[in-house]
């Protein structure tokens, strides 16, 4: 023998100790957070490599940073980033140390809950402690483009992957300019602020 009972809306509503779980409000709460929504803010940390992409494999010129930046999406998705880098210079004459400061632009086109896809560019300035390249200058621009990807990691936190074309320049400034062109690839780690 089967029972089946059914119970009227009235009835649910007089006990409330079997009605849903969840409001709508508490569902919407539920959702998992979009990363880069407007008004976040982020820091993060980063390192690179880079060499140029001249043709003289004899005459190699490379540099290391470190550093460290701020975010701030102002649009769902469009980030300004203010960075500070310290630079290690390996070129022919004398190396160099350099201090770094660059405003980046940064759209992520793709963002899903666990990770995103990103274009970036910027300029920066740069101060170094002997001319960069050699026999040009120890105060130039960072013109700076390329694109990226985050990837989730446990407590709002972000591995950042990312290349770049980057150069090196005073644009006409002093005497001689002969300007740097290198490929740059950094990792990173992002976390909310």
């Amino acid at each position: 023998m089967f029972l089946i009972l059914l119970r009227s809306p009235q009835a649910a509503q007089a006990n409330p100790e079997q009605q849903p779980e969840h409001t709508t409000t508490e569902l919407e709460q539920d959702e998992p957070p979009t990363f880069g929504k407007r008004g976040e803010k982020r820091w993060y940390f980063q390192g690179a490599f880079a060499t140029t992409l001249d043709d003289n494999e004899s005459d190699p010129r490379r540099f290391g940073l470190v550093g460290a930046g701020l975010s701030q999406f102002f649009i769902n998705g469009h980030s300004v980033n203010l960075e500070l880098n310290s630079i290690y210079f390996n070129q022919p004459g004398d190396d160099a140390l350099g201090l770094n400061l660059n405003l980046i632009m940064r759209w992520h086109f793709v963002r899903q809950q666990n990770w995103s896809l990103y274009l970036d560019g910027g300029a920066g300035i740069l101060g170094t402690t002997n001319d960069v390249p050699t026999d040009a200058a120890s105060f130039n621009f960072t013109p700076q483009v390329g694109g990226g990807a985050t990837i989730g990691l446990a407590d709002q936190k972000r591995l950042m992957l990312g290349l770049r074309w980057h150069h090196i320049s005073h644009a006409d400034l002093f005497e001689n300019n002969p300007g740097r062109d290198s490929i740059l690839g950094y990792v990173g780690l992002n976390f909310s602020r």
